[in-house]
């Protein structure tokens, strides 16, 4: 089926979302830094952000809790104890680090030549909408996707893998569900959700994580220009 319209995930897919956390890691804790590996402690904090997620969307938990305790169990992986004091502090490193992201250096290649080829692009996030609409703002986003196609799970009431929040971004494009594409890095946020929304999906798999389900994307890649290839073929 032809894709006319593409949309992405933000966090880890359009930018890299570990070197943030890696570098208020090292800053936070240099006497742990020979048990953190940096790419398995972001995982863990990944997995257990997106844990607590349906919990906050639920009103049984604070964003405050949220991202206190989602440190606070990461480290608890590797027998590490810290106090909600200092899971804040990391908090505030890390939120201080976010202000200096970068887009992969592909992503502004991909997204220009996508663009030109007639393709509507957009993004669907999940995260508080100040928070991630200041990332996006350091990120120059908006040079390249427009406003009324970007969707932030706060701002929307719905957040992935639900697929309400697909389908309220579907409405932005004039075409059916199948020939919208979607990209993303969260196995269950991204290809999960967006199957079940009818969309067409490609797991953007550069931190090499195994799949939770049996939903079948349309690709699976670790570069991201390899899109350029499978929209072209498709």
């Amino acid at each position: 089926m032809a894709i006319k319209a593409i949309f992405f995930d933000l966090d880890d897919t359009l930018h890299d979302h570990q070197k943030p956390f890696t570098d208020s890691l090292h800053k936070m804790f240099p006497e742990h830094a020979e048990i953190l590996a940096p790419e398995d402690t972001y995982k863990k904090f990944r997995y257990f952000s997106d844990l607590l997620w349906e919990d906050y969307c639920q009103n049984r938990l604070t964003l405050e809790e949220l991202r206190v305790q989602r440190m606070v169990l990461a480290l608890k992986e590797y027998e590490i104890s810290i106090s909600n004091e200092v899971a804040q502090q990391f908090q505030l490193q890390y939120e201080a680090a976010l202000n200096a992201i970068e887009l992969f250096p592909e992503v502004p290649e991909l997204l220009t030549t996508l663009s030109n080829q007639g393709f509507e692009l957009g993004i669907i996030t999940n995260g508080p909408t100040a928070h991630q609409r200041n990332k996006m703002k350091c990120l120059g986003i908006t040079k390249y996707i427009p406003e009324h196609r970007i969707f932030v799970s706060d701002a929307v009431g719905h957040a992935k893998p639900d697929p309400r929040i697909f389908h309220e971004a579907a409405k932005t494009v004039d075409c059916a569900p199948d020939h919208i594409l979607y990209i993303g890095d969260s196995w269950t946020n991204d290809i999960v959700g967006s199957s079940k929304a009818g969309w067409q999906s490609i797991w953007y798999n550069h931190r090499k994580r195994q799949p939770d389900t049996e939903h079948t994307p349309l690709a699976e890649i670790e570069q991201l220009l390899s899109i350029l290839e499978i929209v072209k073929q498709g």
